[in-house]
């Protein structure tokens, strides 16, 4: 298992870009990446992307009214 899946699963997803590069440049740049809430048990849609400070930035999710419930799928 990764260091961001570990991280992620440990308390709140806080991983660093290096991290999330480690992650994503394992798939092919045709894949699609989609997010989900286990406490809601719905598929979240990208909203906005908001730098914070130089060193943090923000990406804001929401519920994505018309998907299923992500143990549905």
């Amino acid at each position: 298992m990764s260091t961001a899946i570990r991280k992620a699963s440990a308390g709140p997803a806080i991983i660093t870009v290096g991290e999330l590069i480690d992650e994503l440049c394992r798939l092919p740049d045709t894949a699609f990446v989609t997010f989900h809430c286990p406490m809601l048990e719905h598929e979240l849609a990208f909203y906005h992307l908001r730098k914070r400070s130089k060193d943090i930035v923000e990406i804001e999710v929401k519920a994505y009214p018309q998907s299923r419930p992500a143990h549905a799928a």
